[in-house]
């Protein structure tokens, strides 16, 4: 069994996240002792337009709460694709 671990995901990294995984020094903190040391590699990964698309019309059809409305709007301007038209 190999302790490596790739993985997907749709978070985008913020400088927090990037600051937490760049601790420079071995701890011990609520019983966690780290002294083992871990390469990461963050990529986006590149995807078609339609699934990007699809993406953001499946967040839209399912959106119940107002506040996600127009963020999702906007990502849906800078991606080419009007959410208020039925696709």
């Amino acid at each position: 069994m190999t302790d490596e671990k790739t993985f997907d995901t749709f978070r985008e990294l913020e400088p927090f996240d990037i600051r937490q995984l760049m601790q420079n020094d071995p701890s011990c903190f609520n019983g966690m002792v780290r002294i083992q040391r871990y390469r990461v590699t963050v990529e986006k990964v590149e995807e078609p337009l339609e699934v990007l698309h699809a993406r953001l019309r499946k967040l839209w059809d399912e959106c119940s709460n107002h506040h996600h409305r127009e963020p999702l709007l906007r990502m849906g301007r800078k991606h080419g694709i009007d959410l208020h038209k039925k696709a």
